[in-house]
C-alpha cells in the first residue's frame, strides 16, 4: 500500500492546528479530519485483503496463428464497494486484440465482474498469461493498493493447422471409415434388405422378414475398414537446406495436419522423430494429445539422419499401418504445390505417404 504524496504535509498541518490554535471548533475539525483519514485507510486494508482474482482453467491448448478468448474474473469479497480497479494482465508473447488485456472496473459490495479478451501467438511453444496485477484506491485516493495476484494461466500452443488431404486406403476390414469396395464388407454394420436374387449367398438370406412377407430378402452390408496412421518427422538440421527455419516449422505443421486428421477419423496413431528427443509411440487410440504436446515443443537436432525411417520402423507396425514419413523433401514438394496454387494437395502427391 502506497500513501498519496499529500498525505504526510496534510498530517502536519493537522497535529499544527490542533497543538496551537486553542479553539475548540478548530481543535474539532482537526479531529474530524484525522479520524477520516483512519477510516480512509482502513477502507484501503480490507479491500487490499478482499480483492481476488479468479481462472476457471489452468492450462489452455490452442494453435499458433488462431484467435483464442482469455478470461479471467475480478471478484470483491468486502461489503465496500471498489470506486477505481486498474487492472493488467500480463501476456507475454501474445499478440493482444484491442489491449483489452488493461482496463478500468468499477465494483459493487460483493460483486465480480468476468474480464475477456482475445489473443494471437505467432510461434508454437509453451508460454504463461499472468500474473494479474490489480491498482485500485480508497474514497478519497490517498492510499494506493497494488496487488499481484499470480493466477498464471498455462498455454501450450500447438503448431499452426494447414490443409493437407490425407489419402487412408489401404487398410483393416471392418472399421470406422465407409468405402464403396465390396471387400471391406462389414457384417456388423447391416444397411438394408433387398429382394433374393439367384446368384446370393444363403447365409445371406434374412429368414425373419422373409417369413413375414412370404418370399425370400436378402442382406445388405455396409463397407468400412480401419487405417492405422504412423507419422515419421525428420529434424535433423543438415538435411534442410537454406530457409531451414521455416521449413521445419513447416515439416512440423505437417505432421500436426496428419495427426489431427487421424483423430477427426477416430484411427489409431502413432508417432515417431529425430529431433532432440527421439519420442517413439505405437498407433493407438488415445494418443492425439500426447502427439500434439510434443509437437507443441519439439525442438531440431543437429546433424543428419542416420537411418531409412521405413526400415527402421516398419517392422514394428502391424501389417496395413499407413506410414507417412516428413522430410525436407516433402517439405519443398508441398511448397512446390502451393506456389503453384495447385488444389487437393495430400499425401500421395507430395510424397508423405509411403506404401
Amino acid at each position: 500500500m502506497k500513501a498519496s504524496k499529500s498525505l504526510i504535509p496534510l498530517l502536519i498541518i493537522i497535529i499544527l492546528a490542533y497543538l496551537c490554535i486553542p479553539n475548540f471548533f478548530i481543535q474539532l475539525l482537526c479531529v474530524m479530519v484525522f479520524f477520516i483519514l483512519v477510516i480512509s485507510f482502513l477502507y484501503a486494508l480490507i479491500l487490499k485483503r478482499n480483492i481476488t482474482v479468479e481462472r476457471f482453467s489452468g492450462e489452455l491448448r490452442l494453435y499458433c496463428k488462431e484467435r483464442t478468448k482469455i478470461s479471467f474474473t475480478v471478484k470483491n469479497n468486502s461489503l465496500l464497494p471498489v470506486f477505481t480497479c486498474h487492472y493488467v494482465d500480463n501476456a507475454p508473447h501474445f499478440y493482444i486484440f484491442q489491449n483489452k488485456n488493461t482496463g478500468l472496473i468499477s465494483l459493487k459490495a460483493r460483486q465480480k465482474m468476468k474480464i475477456v479478451y482475445e489473443v494471437y501467438s505467432q510461434e508454437r511453444g509453451a508460454f504463461i498469461i499472468g500474473p494479474t496485477v490489480l491498482k485500485f484506491y480508497d474514497p478519497l485516493f490517498l492510499f494506493t493498493i497494488t496487488k499481484e495476484i499470480q493466477s498464471e494461466l498455462k498455454i501450450l500452443v500447438r503448431p499452426q493447422r494447414l490443409k493437407l488431404l490425407t489419402v487412408t486406403v489401404p487398410g483393416i476390414p471392418q472399421g470406422n471409415l465407409k468405402i464403396n469396395n465390396s471387400v471391406y464388407e462389414d457384417i456388423t454394420l447391416k444397411r438394408t434388405v433387398r429382394e433374393y436374387k439367384n446368384q446370393d449367398e444363403p447365409k445371406r438370406i434374412n429368414w425373419r422378414i422373409s417369413a413375414k412377407f412370404q418370399r425370400l430378402f436378402t442382406n445388405e452390408y455396409d463397407n468400412s475398414y480401419n487405417a492405422p496412421f504412423f507419422v515419421f518427422l525428420n529434424l535433423a538440421k543438415d538435411d534442410y537446406e537454406q530457409q531451414a527455419t521455416a521449413d521445419i516449422e513447416k515439416a512440423i505443421e505437417i505432421a500436426a495436419c496428419i495427426i489431427e486428421k487421424a483423430a477427426f477419423l477416430r484411427q489409431s496413431v502413432g508417432f515417431a522423430a529425430y529431433a532432440d528427443t527421439t519420442p517413439f509411440l505405437l498407433p493407438g487410440n488415445n494418443n492425439f494429445d500426447a502427439i500434439m504436446d510434443i509437437l507443441s515443443l519439439i525442438k531440431p537436432a543437429d546433424g543428419k539422419l542416420p537411418y531409412d525411417p521405413v526400415k527402421q520402423f516398419k517392422s514394428k507396425l502391424k501389417n496395413n499401418t499407413l506410414f507417412f514419413s516428413i522430410g525436407a523433401q516433402e517439405v519443398r514438394w508441398y511448397y512446390g504445390k502451393v506456389l503453384c496454387a495447385k488444389e487437393n494437395i495430400n499425401t500421395e502427391n507430395t510424397g508423405i505417404r509411403k506404401s
